[in-house]
């Protein structure tokens, strides 16, 4: 156990001394980082806790520079290497777990990570893709579903649920507590430590979060008027966002409320933000209708102006051109595999993108792993009873078909402040039925029995 945990310290401290940080900043790293290691050995669940309080109130740290997209450790990277290995490590020693449980996500999980693999090596071989930077966002892109399997396998009670569910309501507080006293001083919000700012990002962690939030409070009583209170808290950061792909995510994802739901409460609550937003955008602030009508108004210099018979701004105006380039001209040339992970430009598309690097075996593989997740949360909120358990689903699909209409202008699931809350909880939701009938605490107890009477 002692070189087990030597082996961990020693692999999270030499990312620190190639990262850009300080010696002080060093030092306390590791110091923390002991704390942590040590921690999660005791106890899991404080590694997952850590991993959610950092995720959109951590610092980053620049590990590389290369051509093109940067190369930044943030804390919730690291903190996610030290949980992971450190959870990999306490199973081999305790051999209690299996360290993949069954699940309807891993044949397209296991084969996308394989394409994904495939298609940058090649794309190293034929000089398309700098082999530091392919491989630190294959690995980025691993992360997410390593933390999906750490939570698969090691959530099982419901009083786990409500701390997960209370530890993200809390870092959205304080992440509210930040937006909130910096409208008017930034011209668009973003989450605390985010460098140059990217309020698209906080916008769709927002979308996905608030989802859930409203999912919670249509169904679960005991907390309904907090959980309000939290919601219209959250507005106010969100609009400000001034973020058109999460305003477009929020109307499918209110549409997904009122197609599982038939409760009358749901029809009010979705009417009612409508009419909100729609309050806003007319007669609110300024800066919130120049920003909506905004993407409908061409200017002189723009190469693109419409689309058929739909004018466009600057902003769409280039995403389109960007797409059209690479499903013109590079597509044709690399149709099945692609270039590989940063092979080619980087483009505000989660789908186009899918196809630039991945080709068409990538692109298919992604949408089968979107629709085995939908078809698992429609599973699971046919079968649990529990209104937290019900909450808790119809939110999170809520939020999840916001994410996807969020990822048309956006490279939604790759970015690490909205892939890990999703993933998080796509692994809470997948297991809840198993909670709920308590047949999760019984494949706990198995191997520990089989080991006790041997």
């Amino acid at each position: 156990m002692i070189t087990i945990f030597f082996l961990i310290l020693a692999a999270v401290m030499s990312t620190f001394l190639i990262s850009g940080a300080t010696d002080i900043q060093r030092a306390a790293m590791i110091i923390l980082s002991v704390a942590l290691i040590i921690a999660t050995f005791v106890d899991t669940n404080i590694g997952l806790i850590a991993i959610l309080l950092s995720m959109l109130l951590s610092p980053e740290l620049e590990v590389g520079s290369t051509p093109g997209r940067a190369i930044v450790l943030r804390a919730e990277d690291l903190l996610l290497i030290i949980v992971s290995l450190t959870w990999l490590a306490k199973m081999a020693i305790r051999k209690e777990l299996p360290v993949l449980r069954r699940s309807p996500l891993n044949a397209p999980i296991g084969l996308y990570i394989a394409v994904l693999g495939i298609s940058t090596l090649l794309g190293m071989i034929t000089n398309h893709v700098s082999p530091l930077k392919g491989t630190f966002y294959v690995l980025k892109l691993v992360e997410y579903f390593i933390l999906y399997f750490i939570v698969l396998n090691h959530t099982t009670t419901v009083k786990q649920v409500k701390l997960f569910l209370a530890v993200l309501i809390i870092t959205c507080i304080v992440v509210g507590i930040y937006g909130n006293t910096h409208i008017g001083r930034v011209a668009r919000i973003s989450a605390p430590f985010e460098g140059a700012g990217e309020p698209n990002t906080l916008g769709g962690y927002l979308l996905f979060i608030m989802s859930i939030i409203g999912g919670l409070i249509l169904y679960y009583k005991k907390r309904e008027k907090l959980l309000l209170l939290v919601f219209v808290f959250l507005v106010p950061t969100f609009v400000f966002t001034l973020s058109r792909a999460s305003y477009l995510g929020m109307i499918p994802a209110l549409i997904t409320f009122v197609l599982l739901s038939k409760r009358k409460g749901v029809m009010i609550f979705t009417t009612t933000i409508i009419l909100v937003f729609i309050l806003l955008v007319l007669a609110g602030p300024p800066v919130i209708k120049e920003r909506v009508l905004g993407a409908f108004r061409p200017e002189m210099a723009q190469e693109l102006h419409r689309v058929g018979p739909v004018t466009l701004g600057p902003s769409p105006a280039a995403r389109i051109v960007s797409w059209r380039n690479v499903l013109f001209n590079l597509f044709p040339k690399k149709p099945l595999l692609g270039y590989g992970v940063t092979g080619g430009p980087f483009l505000d598309s989660q789908y186009i993108l899918a196809i630039q690097e991945t080709g068409l075996v990538g692109l298919g593989l992604f949408l089968w792993l979107m629709w085995r997740i939908w078809a698992s949360g429609m599973k699971t909120l046919r079968e649990v009873e529990r209104p937290l358990f019900k909450g808790l689903t119809v939110g999170y699909l809520a939020g999840f078909v916001g994410l996807l209409f969020h990822a048309i202008g956006a490279n939604t699931f790759i970015i690490i402040r909205i892939a890990e809350p999703f993933w998080f909880f796509t692994a809470i939701v997948v297991k809840l039925v198993d909670i709920e009938t308590g047949k999760a605490q019984m494949e706990d107890m198995v191997p520990r029995l089989h080991k006790y009477r041997a």
